[in-house]
């Protein structure tokens, strides 16, 4: 019967150690909601046709959060079972006084982490009844912790849609982000932008920290949609950082904040989602709708940029791909 002790306590701290690493670290979920999110998302994103319009993707996040509640009340559940199970004879029916069989026992579990306090069965020795009140204040402290956890959630999924509506106001091409800045001087209206928006990506990398279940909250609207937003404005930052002809090309520091914002975003979701990256980059952005500028010239200039650009398009390449979109909707082949 100690088996069924050590086995029931091991569950619980893996589940209490993985509670509080999702809902108050800095350092992404934990093991285990990390491993169910991931899989939960992959059956979703197969079942959906691996189509970013599907409505069923759309239905994901939220379903993929009461999934974890719910993970997390089943292996505290099965832990206080399997510990009263261990211990022969410490519950008994309150009528009767005979000793709870394994499912009896999983009922008295179940209603203690609830704390409802049924009543019909009893704890009859010291250390269970120390052992039902421990776990009736962690049923309650998961209770309080989930619903702090829902709400700044919910609150980061909010920023998520307001920086994918805000960044699809540049453009809907790379190409058309770089006309739409070009003034007839300069880029500075959307060199003005700089700091602001990379404020902002810097602060959607965080939240991905602090909440990576908000990774799963997809956005089927292809206009607004965030990954492709990101996309687009990465794209038109290589244009402008590599393809721009010097005497027209932003100086690189003021550039800057965003590349750095940027390669913000790739560490934090390296680190607290399980993507598995393509080795496959996708194609040099189309340029021809800037061929004839008066910034640009008639002759395209060389596609080739920097070693790690070419990771940073990998990694897009590989996120836009896992959350259903194609990268034509990045850079569409006409512009």
């Amino acid at each position: 019967m100690e088996f069924y002790i050590i086995l029931g306590v091991i569950l619980y701290l893996s589940i209490a150690l993985d509670i509080l690493q999702t809902t108050l670290s800095m350092h992404g979920g934990g093991w285990l909601t990390s491993r169910t999110s991931h899989f939960f998302w992959k059956c979703v994103y197969w079942l959906s046709g691996k189509d970013g319009e599907s409505k069923l993707l759309g239905h994901a996040g939220y379903l993929l959060l009461a999934s974890i509640v719910v993970v997390w009340v089943f292996i505290l559940w099965l832990s206080f079972s399997f510990i009263l199970y261990g211990m022969p004879g410490v519950i008994v029916d309150s009528t009767t006084k005979v000793p709870a069989d394994f499912l009896e026992l999983v009922y008295y579990a179940g209603f203690s982490l609830s704390t409802l306090g049924m009543g019909d069965f009893v704890p009859v020795t010291t250390a269970a009844r120390i052992l039902t009140s421990f776990f009736s204040f962690t049923g309650l402290i998961l209770l309080t912790m989930s619903v702090t956890y829902f709400i700044p959630v919910l609150s980061a999924v909010i920023e998520q849609r307001k920086l994918g509506i805000r960044l699809s106001l540049l453009g809907k091409s790379p190409q058309e982000i770089v006309l739409n800045a070009w003034n007839g001087e300069n880029f500075d209206s959307l060199l003005k932008k700089s700091d602001e928006l990379s404020g902002s990506i810097i602060k959607y990398s965080q939240q991905h920290r602090a909440y990576p279940v908000i990774h799963y909250f997809h956005n089927t609207d292809v206009e607004t949609t965030v990954i492709l937003q990101l996309a687009r404005l990465h794209e038109a930052l290589q244009i402008l950082s590599y393809k721009i002809p010097d005497e027209y090309r932003p100086d690189d520091q003021i550039l800057r904040p965003l590349h750095k914002a940027f390669e913000n975003y790739f560490k934090v979701l390296l680190e607290v989602t399980h993507i598995k990256l393509r080795d496959t980059e996708p194609e040099s952005s189309n340029l021809d709708a800037l061929v004839g500028t008066n910034f640009f010239g008639e002759q395209k200039p060389d596609s080739s940029v920097p070693d790690k650009i070419t990771r940073h398009r990998k990694f897009f390449h590989s996120l836009i791909y896992l959350d259903g979109w194609k990268w034509d909707q990045v850079d569409p082949k006409k512009s």
